[in-house]
Order: structure tokens, then sequence, then C-alpha cells
């Protein structure tokens, strides 16, 4: 998330990672024709500060504004980080808001 006031200027921004790990332990069962650490069903699923499919979540941030501000736009995105360096947006919203005096 970011949020910048009417001249650009970065005031906030706030990054979250969800994080789902799948491992292969020995405890495991073995996998499809000795290929262990390729099968999926047979790897242990770890979910710690993860975000499983249709879940939601919900964050609420403050952002000090000084009194002359009269706009911010806000950008949120949402995306896949699928190794390190490469990510891809999956979904992202923009809002500006306007304060009157």
């Amino acid at each position: 998330m970011t949020v910048k006031d009417q001249k650009g200027k970065v005031l906030f921004t706030k990054t979250k990672e969800y994080e789902v790990y799948d491992l292969h332990l020995p405890s495991n069962k073995g996998g499809y024709l000795g290929f262990d650490d390729w099968d999926l069903t047979a790897m242990t699923h770890i979910v710690e500060n993860a975000l499983e499919p249709f879940e939601t979540d919900s964050e609420i941030y403050v952002a000090l504004l000084k009194e002359d501000t009269k706009s911010v736009d806000i950008e949120v995105s949402f995306s896949y980080l699928y190794e390190e360096g490469g990510s891809a947006v999956i979904s992202k919203v923009n809002k500006t808001v306007e304060f009157g005096k």
C-alpha cells in the first residue's frame, strides 16, 4: 500500500507478506515413482502467516497527514512473489481522497 499527497510525495507505505511452504519431510509418504520432492501429495503444507485460497484479510492503517494536504492517492496491490526478484501483480486498486476546508 502506498499513500501519496497531491504533489506525488510518498507519505506512507506498508508491505505485508503472506507465506506458505510445501515441504517434503521424512515422515511423509513416498512420492509417485520415487519423485518425493515433486509429488505435492507427499508434502507437508505449512501455513505461517498465510492467506489461503478464498480467504480474506483486513488491515487498518493510520497515515498522519500535514494540515495543508488537499488530497491523497491510495494504491493497494496484491502481488504473487514466485521467486526472489520476480513477482506478478494479481490485483490493484487506486483511490483518491480529497479533503475540503
